[in-house]
Parts: structure tokens; sequence; C-alpha cells
């Protein structure tokens, strides 16, 4: 896999998971159904969310930032 696509797979999947934590009702069942979807029904939840999927990416990205200070 190319190493861009593999980062995005993961920092996608890091997004999922604190939406899961962090998010409201909507944005933590939304997580939960992106874990859970295969990698076609995951493509339509980020076409159709990834705003949302954006502002977890970027908290994430921030959590590492702070992890690795």
């Amino acid at each position: 896999m190319n190493p861009e696509l593999a980062e995005l797979y993961r920092s996608n999947h890091r997004a999922a998971a604190l939406m899961q934590l962090h998010g409201g009702g909507f944005a933590s069942a939304l997580g939960l159904a992106y874990h859970r979807a295969d990698s076609g029904n995951q493509a339509k939840i980020l076409g159709a969310f990834g705003h949302l999927f954006e502002r977890f990416r970027r908290e994430a990205s921030q959590e590492l930032e702070n992890e690795n200070s």
C-alpha cells in the first residue's frame, strides 16, 4: 500500500475511535459504523461525513503530537 494511503487509513481509524470516545451521539455512532463497515461503505461514510472525520483527524493528530512531546 502507498505510504500516504496507509497513513490516511490509520488516521481515519484513529478519528473514528476518537469519535466513539469524544463525539456526541451521532458522531459516536458514526465512528462505530465506520469501524464495522467494509471498505466500500467506509468510503461512503467518508464521502458523506468527511467534515466530521477531518475534525477528529486533527484532534487525533494533536493527541499524537502531545504524546510524542
